[in-house]
């Protein structure tokens, strides 16, 4: 297990080794606000989940953890998707009736560069385009 703390961008302390895990391996970042840095320090709850949830299925199989201890109520939610961007199209669409089976789902790589596609006809007079580029929305 290692260790390493950071204030403004800057290291506390070397990257120390503070034990032994013999189980599964991560990684654990927390993130706390300066009002030094930032002009709001304020968490909206629901901005985080909808963007560590995007996260989630963008990388498929990634396990992210949401807690909030602000409040005596500590709210936690587990983000894990296997299905990649297919899991996504129908999380989007999960209200609305499918006019297909499945979704189309296309994953190719050239020349290093990997691109994923995943679309799904509905029943709404509404498209939802999403575009990304390494995790990053468009």
């Amino acid at each position: 297990l290692h260790e390493i703390g950071f204030t403004h961008g800057v290291a506390d302390a070397p990257l120390s080794v503070i034990g032994e895990y013999e189980g599964r391996s991560g990684t654990e970042v927390t993130f706390l606000a300066s009002p030094q840095t930032f002009t709001m320090t304020d968490y909206d709850y629901g901005t985080l989940e909808h963007r560590l949830r995007e996260l989630a299925f963008l990388n498929s199989g990634v396990r992210i953890l949401l807690t909030d201890k602000r409040h005596s109520d500590v709210k936690q939610q587990e983000l894990l998707y296997d299905g990649g961007l297919e899991a996504f199209v129908r999380y989007l669409d999960r209200a609305k009736k499918p006019l297909v089976d499945k979704p189309i789902a296309i994953h190719s790589e050239k020349d290093g560069i990997t691109v994923e596609v995943a679309l799904w006809w509905n029943d709404s007079y509404h498209e939802n385009v999403l575009c990304f580029t390494n995790n990053i929305p468009q």
